[in-house]
């Protein structure tokens, strides 16, 4: 194998590291989102109870 597929492959590597990386922590946000998006300033979820 040349050197210059050597950094061809390891460059690949990262990349998909990274990628991989990226979709994680932005899966992450995106149900953490939700989440907050679930309960008020206070931090108490909403529920459609009748009290």
């Amino acid at each position: 194998m040349s050197k210059i597929e050597k950094i061809k492959r390891v460059f690949l590597i990262a990349l998909g590291f990274g990628l991989a990386t990226y979709f994680i922590i932005s899966g992450m946000a995106i149900l953490d989102q939700g989440k907050s998006s679930e309960s008020n300033a206070t931090g108490k979820v909403h529920t459609n109870a009748v009290k």
